[in-house]
């Protein structure tokens, strides 16, 4: 996928940019990215027009593409005007490929047919709803061609889009905390599995395969140098690193939690990060919206480096947590480090695999080894 910068515009509430994307053999597609300066939060407006491939028309859809982003106006939409269809509609718009829009387009389809309506508003969203929608899924619903019950990989990824729209709106504060829990409301056919992180040696290995993707490759590494959120590494700008004492400062401000968090990176990493770079703006350019994209990017360079595990934008943020534990650093402090709000959320980020509990076991031959096996009891 390759995105272009077309046009500029500043003012003094933010700075509207027209981009330009081509994502494989579809068209290229032309969308504003709004910076809003009162917020620092940038966001995606797609203007549905495409390149056509004639030199003509095209200029005459650049030119209308210009117009718009000249004229756009900056207006903070209130959360009482929002509604979660909207919300759910916003969430589909930052995948990247059309493909993968079709299943979060369906889910929405059921949601409408469950609710009766096509507008849902964020009062509606509770533990009641999420679990009548649930069930009406698992034994109403039925499939758009034929009238049959629905496959159950199907139910599951479409209450899976919608419960996960839910939560992000429940972070956002769109949604009361106290409406649901999302414990409660288990994902249909869920298979608790323990947390997936790298090794030592493979994030060693990682390091030196080479990649297509190189930009994608060095925000990966920062985000486990660091071990913050994909979103947070994505969207930090070079404005937001101050070099203290030999050393870089982050001075973060965490999208999900909206807590000022300070981290820390070496010198050396951010000049391999920063190399051949202006040092203004985004850290790290051009990098793609969906983090399904950027899954797909990291497992195609783990199989280079002959790493067999499932692995998502998640990973690098667990593995900092995993090898940190591992080297003996306290619990409370990875738990500062990964700005979680109480260290039972951090044990969750914490891998521990067949070496680890050998490990452990083996401290027990202190005792063991002083038994009298011929006088047992």
């Amino acid at each position: 996928m390759k995105n272009t910068l077309i046009y500029k515009h500043k003012t003094s509430f933010g700075t509207v940019f027209l981009k330009s994307r081509k994502n494989g053999s579809n068209p290229e597609s032309l969308y504003l990215e709004i910076y809003l300066k009162s917020t620092q939060k940038r966001h995606l407006e797609f203007l549905g027009l495409l390149f056509t491939g004639n030199e003509l028309t095209d200029a005459k859809i650049k030119q209308e593409a210009i117009g718009k982003c000249i004229n756009f106006v900056f207006t903070e939409k209130k959360s009482e005007d929002q509604t979660f269809t909207g919300f759910c509609a916003e969430q589909i718009s930052k995948i990247d490929k059309v493909q993968s829009r079709l299943n979060p387009l369906a889910a929405i389809k059921k949601l409408h047919q469950f609710a009766k309506t096509d507008t849902i508003h964020f009062r509606q969203i509770n533990e009641r709803f999420l679990l009548d929608f649930r069930e009406w899924l698992l034994k109403t619903a039925t499939c758009k061609y034929g009238g049959k019950a629905m496959k159950q990989n199907t139910i599951d990824q479409y209450f899976k889009f919608v419960k996960r729209s839910a939560n992000r709106a429940q972070r956002k504060g769109f949604i009361s905390q106290n409406s649901y829990s999302s414990i409660d409301i288990p994902i249909i056919g869920m298979v608790v599995n323990p947390p997936i992180s790298l090794t030592e040696d493979e994030i060693i290995s990682l390091q030196t395969k080479p990649y297509p993707q190189r930009e994608i490759c060095k925000a990966l590494m920062f985000q486990f140098a660091c071990g913050q959120r994909w979103g947070d590494v994505r969207d930090m700008t070079w404005e937001q690193i101050l070099f203290e004492d030999g050393q870089y400062k982050i001075v973060l401000k965490q999208e999900k939690t909206d807590t000022i968090l300070p981290s820390f990176i070496s010198k050396d990493l951010m000049n391999w990060v920063g190399k051949g770079k202006e040092r203004k703006g985004k850290i790290f350019l051009d990098l793609p919206i969906s983090h399904k994209t950027i899954r797909d990017h990291l497992q195609k360079w783990c199989y280079t480096a002959h790493i067999y595990k499932k692995v998502g934008t998640h990973t690098m943020r667990r593995t900092c947590a995993t090898l940190l534990y591992k080297k003996d650093v306290e619990l409370l402090t990875i738990s500062k480090i990964l700005g979680h709000k109480s260290t039972e959320m951090t044990r969750r980020y914490i891998g521990i695999d067949e070496k680890d509990i050998k490990k452990g076991l083996d401290k027990l031959k202190e005792v063991t080894n002083r038994f009298n096996f011929g006088k047992a009891a």
